[in-house]
C-alpha cells in the first residue's frame, strides 16, 4: 500500500499521472491545490472504489471549500491524520 499526496489540481497532467500510477489498496491525499477536487463531485475520485481519498482539511479551509466538502460528504483528515495516514503507509509518494 501507498499513500499518493497529490498537490495540484485534479485536472493537472500530474493527476493523470497519479491516475495511471495508483492501484487498488494505496490511499490518495488530496493537499495545497489538490483539495479543489471538492468543488467537483463528480470526479471518479468519489465514484471509484479501488482506493481511498481523503483531503487535507486545512487546506480546504484555507481555499474557503471546507463547507462545500461536507456537503458532498469527502472524507477529510487533519494535520494528525495526515501524520497517521504516513504511519500507516510503508511508503509514499508526493506528486508536485
Amino acid at each position: 500500500m501507498i499513500l499518493h499526496i497529490l498537490t495540484t489540481p485534479p485536472t493537472s497532467e500530474v493527476a493523470q499521472q497519479v491516475d495511471q500510477a495508483i492501484q487498488a489498496g494505496d490511499t490518495l491525499l488530496l493537499t495545497e491545490a489538490g483539495v479543489t477536487a471538492a468543488l467537483k463531485p463528480d470526479l471518479h475520485y468519489w465514484t471509484q472504489a479501488d482506493y481511498t481519498v481523503f483531503l487535507l482539511e486545512e487546506d480546504l479551509v484555507a481555499r474557503g471549500l471546507a463547507s462545500i466538502a461536507a456537503t458532498h460528504g469527502l472524507a477529510t483528515v487533519d494535520m494528525d491524520g495526515f501524520v497517521g495516514l504516513t504511519e500507516q503507509h510503508a511508503q509514499s509518494v508526493t506528486w508536485y
